[in-house]
């Protein structure tokens, strides 16, 4: 047989070789771009918090994207943050919102905070845009029964406060009543019943009239002298605030010979407070946030962290909650195998276990909050041991009904 003839099969073989591995069905995915929205307050009051949260976020969407990105059906998409500044304002939100759903037609949104979210779901729910709260504090519309496409992503005052509770019947079995304080930040009427609850469960009853300054207190010596005029109270528990009002209230408590238990419920660092309040203060002080280079800390936050403060420094403020929600994203994206708010949402819902940059994590809330829409991430524990802060360990919150 001719050997010509045998080389001519074989060279448009080769050719028809060579044509498929140039097709798109033989190469990788091609990359592409997920947009997502965060509302944040970068300038104001409020920045001191979301600044850096805004930061870890990029830590986090950096990480997945050299990881891969988020895989649906084959595609690899990059994630792409894009913020908008709320200026801390209630009407810079409703800003916030209108220009990330409708001039940028972003319908994947993490944030607001706390009691800023009514005023982003006036906006983001009727156009079925998919929320992850950073913070939900409990004021009717940040994340119940009215927002079906809001969820408790990042944290909340009912996964600190029952943390804060479990932790307080271990470490402080003798505590039996405490005397609440809290910000007047609309929260509340609503957290209060929560709080109360929640304590109760654990064996420990809120005793005298809940001592609430305003946000913007510099002077805490009025709400000092009525945390020690409630002398029945084994300890005081700090529902919500932030640092710089904790660090006043330790000091001025223990200034006036009050040394009795503080339960921060809230994320404040430890050696923040005790800048503020100094150091022979804060025996028997601790708050529900994270320290670095925790060994019991799952590897997804660890590695975040170490790239936060890398770059911030060691003593940067940590809220992480940007990156939780971040990352719930994505499990519910890849879950659901689609970049539609919808079939997420119906997907989170579907689902009663989530992982999450803390672990694993139960999705519910229902009966508490009218929808199953928490994710009950487990909680970090710190208190101050020779100077410095220390982890006393995490607390697995398990199923919130």
């Amino acid at each position: 047989m001719n050997k010509k003839l045998l080389l001519i099969p074989l060279a448009l073989l080769l050719v028809v070789s060579l044509v498929a591995i140039g097709c798109p069905g033989g190469q990788p995915a091609e990359e592409k771009t997920l947009r997502v929205g965060m509302i944040l307050g970068i300038t104001g009051f409020f920045s001191v918090r979301e600044v850096p949260d805004m930061n870890q976020g990029q830590a986090c969407a950096d990480m997945i994207n050299e990881q891969g990105g988020i895989t649906v059906n084959g595609d690899k998409y990059m994630v792409e943050l894009v913020v908008a500044d709320t200026k801390s304002t209630f009407d810079g939100v409703t800003a916030a919102a209108n220009k990330l759903v409708y001039d940028e037609g972003i319908d994947l949104i993490i944030g607001p905070t706390a009691f800023f979210a009514p005023a982003a779901g006036a906006v983001c729910d009727p156009e079925k845009v998919l929320r992850m709260n950073t913070w939900v504090v409990n004021t009717p519309g940040e994340m119940d029964a009215s927002t079906p496409y809001s969820f408790m992503a990042g944290n909340g005052s009912l996964l600190t406060t029952s943390a804060a509770a479990k932790y307080i019947k271990k470490a402080y079995p003798d505590v039996k009543s405490v005397v609440i304080v809290t910000p007047d930040d609309g929260a509340p009427p609503y957290v209060i019943p929560i709080a109360t609850k929640i304590l109760a469960a654990e064996g420990i009853s809120v005793v005298g009239d809940p001592v609430i300054y305003p946000n913007e207190t510099q002077d805490f010596s009025a709400y000092v002298a009525k945390l020690n005029a409630v002398k029945e109270a084994d300890a005081i528990f700090m529902q919500n605030g932030l640092v710089f009002q904790m660090g006043p209230l330790v000091k001025g408590l223990r200034e006036s010979g009050n040394y009795k238990p503080y339960a921060g419920s809230l994320p404040a660092r430890i050696s923040q407070v005790m800048t503020i309040a100094g150091e022979a203060a804060m025996k028997d002080v601790f708050s529900i946030a994270l320290t670095p280079g925790d060994p019991a800390m799952n590897p997804i936050a660890s590695e975040i962290i170490s790239r936060v403060t890398a770059e911030y420094g060691a003593d940067y403020q940590l809220e992480m909650t940007v990156p939780n929600c971040l990352w719930v994203l994505k499990e519910g994206i890849e879950a659901a195998q689609s970049l539609d708010p919808t079939d997420i949402k119906n997907q989170l819902e579907s689902m009663d276990e989530i992982q999450t940059i803390w672990g694993p994590a139960k999705i519910c809330g229902e009966q508490t909050l009218g929808i199953k829409h928490v994710i009950a991430s487990p909680q970090a524990v710190q208190i101050l041991k020779d100077g410095a802060e220390y982890s006393a360990g995490w607390v697995d919150l398990g199923f919130i009904p």
